[in-house]
């Protein structure tokens, strides 16, 4: 499993609680961290809307032209909009920030 998060800490916290729930994660900032990860192929991608360097939109695009569309991707933002960006990166699911832990690991199970 992906995650994609520019916050170190946040990064550094959702790749540790999926690990202690079982999960194998990795942790990355960007696309250009990305591509690198991408072998073996992730079972899942969880994704932070706004990036520092890149943007969601990049990181789906390198994902889809290397044939990894049906990889299921989580996206996560406090941003306003996200219902319907979500909609038009055509993600798996999303999740709101802040969120509860619980709902993380409620869409992670449901996918894998």
């Amino acid at each position: 499993m992906l995650v994609v998060e520019d916050d170190s800490d946040i990064a550094s916290l959702l790749s540790e609680i999926l690990e202690n729930e079982g999960y194998a994660a990795v942790a990355v900032s960007d696309n250009d961290d990305l591509r690198s990860q991408l072998d073996p192929r992730p079972d899942l991608i969880v994704l932070d809307l706004r990036l520092t360097r890149g943007s969601a939109d990049q990181i789906l695009q390198s994902v889809r032209a290397r044939g990894m569309g049906d990889v299921p991707v989580v996206l996560l933002s406090a941003a306003g909009d996200l219902p319907e960006r979500a909609k038009e990166l055509a993600v798996s699911a999303y999740l709101a920030k802040p969120f509860e832990l619980e709902e993380l690991l409620v869409v992670v199970r449901k996918f894998l």
